[in-house]
């Protein structure tokens, strides 16, 4: 059997249409496919290995076990503290070292993945170096002086990132026949969904407030599986964007056209178009130069020399309030100001048990800096400011590597405290609607039993009914000693590993800086314990589980 060539019209390059080839046989367990037009068919490894950020941002999956194994980038790997990524990115080319800034999740949320996005900063091509999420202001501060260091010469000593599909707009899907299909809906071009419903999932009194968000996906035929996230483009709370129309002295009707897009209303723009919650140093620099105060002017510089500095968490209206005499051109001013990013979410929701629908978990976020209480910019949008009825632009970002296993006898491990939770209520639908026999073992922690066991009425359901073979819970805070759920994989050590002796596949999802460092360590003691391995033979353990997909993790 060999697979019908992927056809040339699709937007990638040969060498691109070979790597999928083998993408798609490696999938359908083919030992050959078919090759460029005019040569003979060559067995599946002899495909060229073309990195995953070559493909574009839309063909990477979510989480950091998206990409094929790169041994060249030994810093890829979001477990590790980012001085000891920089360490061994030493003496690599300026995209490597860059690369090693990010937060290895190849998460989407740039519009990139960790390879792509350094690529296109070492060429110049991408201005923008707050775009990382996970990394924060500690990636965007280790770029910013990566490129000071290496000077403005070394960019051009860089190849063009551009050239190898860093800003393709399509997303692939791989149909049983092996075609290329380019989705109709990506970020540069959402859907306009509908908002269903909105449900709190922790009692008022809870630290944490999470929502059960419900979307109609109308006419759209958006399509995904469990393991996808979902794409959402929020838009800037209205009070924010009033306050900034405010300080700017304008009426919020004035004509304005963004990064080459259609005119639109000054207000319009704000909203949906440019993130107002943080004060780039570019835009620190231009209020600096357009100041008509000596004093502001000079303290505008000071904070852009020192990435924002004590006020590095202020949000566009009160920087704009705090200094009043500057005031550039309001084309200038927005063309400072960074895109707004869409936020990715972890699906809670299969299509065969709520058809025409996606479900979300969304913890929303709220918390204070430079002495206001701020809130999420997508978690607000979505858990507190919509209604049922409400337009949410989105799109599918598909995680082929996190998926259930093919084989619906194969047992599942489940490790997904918080909001991580989310996938996991989709992959339990998903084997319900199914009727899946493969065992299944959930392991959820959060802080209180009583205020924010997320889904305990459905999970307590399933435990009944005996779709859910084993739950264990950990709360931290309802013990005098925390309580996590690494603690409880140590708790029954033997029984975990006799489901991995049996085949079983083991997920995780949530936190990539703590808890799933902390998961993994766990799990390297097990199999050590249990499995009576030397401590070198257990990580080797754990190594060959992911090589084999049976280790699959969903971090952020």
């Amino acid at each position: 059997m060999s697979l019908p060539l992927i056809p040339d019209t699709a937007p990638f390059s040969s060498e691109q249409r070979a790597w999928l080839n083998g993408f798609f046989a490696g999938m359908l367990g083919v030992g050959q496919v078919s090759s460029l037009p005019g040569t003979e068919r060559v067995p599946l490894l002899a495909c060229p290995a073309v990195p995953v950020g070559n493909l574009g941002p839309e063909m990477a999956a979510r989480g950091s076990n998206s990409a094929p194994p790169q041994d060249d980038h030994p810093w890829h790997d979001p477990a590790l503290p980012l001085n000891e990524r920089l360490q061994l990115a030493e003496g690599k080319p300026l995209a490597s070292r860059l690369m090693a800034a990010m937060a290895q999740l190849d998460c989407g949320a740039c519009g990139y993945v960790c390879q792509s996005y350094s690529a296109a900063i070492a060429a110049g091509e991408e201005k923008d170096l707050t775009r990382c999420s996970p990394g924060g202001s500690e990636t965007a501060k280790t770029l910013k002086r990566l490129l000071a260091i290496a000077g403005p010469g070394a960019r051009s000593q860089e190849p063009a990132a551009s050239s190898q599909g860093v800003q393709s707009n399509g997303k692939l899907n791989g149909s049983l026949n092996g075609h290329a299909a380019v989705e109709k809906y990506t970020r540069d071009n959402p859907f306009t969904a509908r908002i269903a419903s909105v449900t709190r999932l922790t009692h008022q009194d809870a630290p944490k407030d999470t929502r059960h968000v419900s979307i109609d996906l109308l006419d759209s035929e958006l399509t995904y599986e469990p393991g996808d996230a979902l794409g959402v483009c929020p838009v800037n709370c209205p009070d924010l964007v009033r306050g900034v129309i405010q300080q700017l002295n304008a009426t919020g009707d004035e004509p304005l056209s963004t990064a080459g897009r259609p005119t639109k209303p000054l207000r319009e723009a704000l909203a949906t178009d440019v993130a107002l919650s943080r004060c780039p140093t570019e835009l620190l620099e231009l209020l600096a130069a357009s100041a008509q105060e000596p004093a502001e002017a000079s303290r505008l510089c000071e904070l852009a020399a020192a990435d924002g500095g004590p006020l590095a968490g202020v949000d566009l209206c009160e920087m704009l309030e705090r200094f009043p005499s500057a005031r550039p051109a309001l084309a200038e001013l927005v063309a400072a100001l960074p895109r707004l990013q869409p936020r990715l979410y972890s699906i809670s929701s299969s299509l065969k048990r709520h058809p025409g629908q996606v479900h979300l978990t969304v913890g929303v976020v709220r918390f204070e800096s430079a002495g206001r209480w701020r809130n999420g910019v997508a978690s607000h949008f979505l858990g507190v400011r919509s209604n049922s009825g409400d337009p949410v632009r989105i799109f599918v970002h598909h995680s082929p590597r996190f998926r259930l296993p093919a084989d619906s006898n194969t047992p599942i491990i489940m490790v997904g405290p918080g909001t991580g939770i989310a996938p996991f209520i989709a992959f339990l639908q998903e084997r319900e609607a199914t009727g899946a026999k493969g065992r299944n073992w959930l392991l959820f922690g959060n802080q209180y039993i009583h205020l924010d066991f997320l889904y305990r009425e459905q999970l307590d359901q399933w435990a009944e009914g005996g779709l859910l073979n084993r739950l264990d819970v950990a709360f931290s805070r309802d013990t005098r000693q925390k309580l996590y759920v690494q603690h409880r994989m140590l708790e029954n050590g033997a029984e975990f590993w006799s489901w991995l002796e049996a085949g079983a596949s083991f997920y995780v999802c949530g936190d990539a800086k703590r808890m799933a460092p902390d998961v993994e360590a766990a799990l390297v003691e097990i199999a050590r314990d249990h499995g009576c391995l030397a401590p070198a033979q257990a990580k080797a353990y754990v190594a060959r589980l992911a090589k084999d997909n049976r280790y699959l993790r969903d971090v952020y």
